[in-house]
């Protein structure tokens, strides 16, 4: 895989839209930054792949974000997309409790999938479009043993909207590469636009799923396949046609100034809990950016 990219298409003359996302370079960039365990890392990787499919499905200018928060040893996975295809993401985990879950682990020496960390929780779509927009929220509580079936639990009682999909793991050196696939019923499906009835729309969703769970994950990152290549292979008798090919990039939207105002905002006494050697020291989750203020230019803030 070379550029990280998000391909949308559609299938049976435009019965079904669907989503191939491939991540790897955004990935290295923000495992960079984390010494994450495996099993952390591999939820981080996982969540990130949903988040950039997700937010590819939304119309939207500002920012999408994928949140899971859980009662287990993983409490928060984050994935921010911006509508200009900037990426980032992190998560929070308890170590010890981490220790304590792998005693109850069912497979020795695999990955459990991230809802077993994560334990009884939520997930959390928010769009905010800025200043004088009102925030756009979904959530859907986390059931499911994998984040496959927490995402098509959504899709089915928040979306209403038929939803297939799979997502993918791979290994490679430090960091986890990650990708997914996703096939939708279009609202139209079946209707004027369509020469086609219920029955026949049907048959071809079923044929569809079929194809689409016959995806490996050797084939989803073998870097000699293109996303093209991938779709030709599974659809080419479904009228498999691609719309557009986005491009997503690491991209921290931390800065000083931002992180002024936040402080600023606190009570005195819990800034002055903060000052250590006369300076308030505050790192960001998602890229380790260390940032110092003195408390006096908090105060004046």
């Amino acid at each position: 895989m070379n550029k990280d990219k998000c391909v949308s298409f559609n299938l049976d003359n435009n019965a079904f839209r669907g989503r191939l996302v491939r991540l790897d370079n955004v990935l290295a960039e923000v495992f960079s930054h984390h010494k994450y365990p495996d099993n952390v890392g591999a939820a981080v990787a996982e969540t990130t792949a949903l988040g950039v499919m997700l937010a590819s499905l939304m119309k939207f200018d500002g920012l999408f974000t994928l949140q899971i928060q859980g009662n287990g040893p993983i409490s928060d996975l984050v994935t921010d997309v911006t509508s200009e295809g900037k990426v980032r993401a992190t998560a929070r985990f308890d170590e010890q409790k981490m220790k304590e879950a792998q005693a109850l682990r069912k497979t020795e020496g695999e990955l459990e999938a991230a809802p077993f960390w994560l334990g009884k929780g939520s997930l959390i779509f928010t769009i905010d479009q800025g200043k004088g927009t009102d925030l756009y929220q979904g959530v859907v509580d986390l059931q499911g043993s994998t984040l496959e079936a927490c995402a098509l639990r959504y899709f089915k009682y928040s979306e209403q909207i038929d939803t297939h999909l799979h997502l993918y793991l791979n290994k490679k050196g430090d960091y986890w590469q990650a990708a997914g696939i996703l096939i939708q019923k279009m609202p139209t499906a079946g209707g004027k636009e369509m020469a086609a009835s219920e029955e026949e729309i049907a048959e071809k969703w079923n044929e569809d799923k079929i194809l689409l769970d016959s995806l490996t994950s050797a084939e989803m990152f073998d870097s000699s396949l293109t996303a093209d290549d991938i779709l030709f292979r599974l659809f080419h008798e479904h009228q498999v046609r691609v719309v557009k090919a986005s491009e997503y990039y690491f991209g921290c939207r931390c800065s000083r100034e931002k992180l002024l105002t936040t402080l600023s905002s606190m009570k005195e006494d819990d800034i002055n809990d903060m000052v250590e050697n006369g300076k308030i020291t505050a790192t960001c989750n998602f890229c380790g950016q260390v940032y110092s203020f003195d408390k006096g230019e908090l105060l004046k803030h």
